[in-house]
């Protein structure tokens, strides 16, 4: 049995919706956040573990 993928069949499909420019950050800005579009940053939150009380990555 040939356990290849048919022919013409794909493996898969990215649903990228487009990004609507509203405003942007000064070069200062975008630079500490590592974007210019406020609509793209979401900054690293650590996590505390629930069976410790320490902080972790």
């Amino acid at each position: 049995m040939d356990r290849d993928m048919p022919y013409g069949w794909k493996l898969a499909h990215a649903y990228v919706p487009f990004q609507i420019y509203t405003r942007s950050y000064s070069p200062e800005e975008a630079l500490k956040k590592g974007t210019m579009f406020p609509e793209l940053y979401m900054p690293y939150m650590e996590k505390k573990k629930r069976s410790e009380d320490k902080w972790t990555c």
